[in-house]
């Protein structure tokens, strides 16, 4: 299953389970049909994500267990343990550090199975320069989400065979029988 089609299964089920909340009387902010289709007020451009101890040690677990896949040279234990530190010291309730733990450990735990048996199709040039500015800034203390990259757009079912502008060729369904 391609990462493209487990976003698409995630965002469908996410879809259903919030119109199923939405028919029950449940408020959700932001939640239109719009919102869901990529109507008009949907943001243009990279998202922020939102900055918390939750989405900053999946943002750290993740970076880490991928630049483990690629080879990058650090010790993940000692990020693990600044990073759990800085969460700690900047939080109001140091109870919330195990939690965080447990949160960065799925996360890793999750990816490293995720990327474990890709090969190293997995480490692209382009996905190897994310990480390592990525995994740079929280080696220096910066544990800050990156900014999400804009989504392409969908072709749609039948998006594979062109437009009817008449300024489209066939693409393959093959990848490597394209010239991209």
């Amino acid at each position: 299953m391609t990462t493209r089609t487990r976003l698409l299964t995630v965002a469908l089920c996410f879809g259903f389970a919030s119109g199923g909340l939405a028919g029950c009387g449940a408020s959700l902010p932001g939640m239109s049909t719009g919102s869901l289709f990529g109507g008009d007020s949907a943001p243009k451009g990279p998202v922020a994500p939102p900055n918390d101890p939750t989405s900053r040690a999946v943002q750290v677990g993740t970076t880490s267990a991928r630049a483990l896949k690629c080879g990058f040279n650090f010790d993940p234990v000692k990020l693990r343990t600044q990073f759990l530190a800085n969460e700690t010291m900047a939080s109001a309730n140091p109870a919330d550090a195990g939690k965080l733990g447990q949160i960065y450990d799925v996360s890793f735990r999750g990816v490293s199975k995720a990327v474990a048996d890709q090969g190293d199709s997995y480490c692209t040039k382009n996905k190897t320069d994310r990480i390592k500015t990525a995994l740079n800034r929280h080696l220096t203390g910066d544990y800050t989400p990156e900014p999400r990259e804009p989504v392409e757009e969908d072709e749609g079912l039948f998006g594979s065979l062109g437009s009817t502008d008449g300024n489209s060729t066939y693409k393959d369904s093959n990848p490597m029988l394209r010239n991209e």
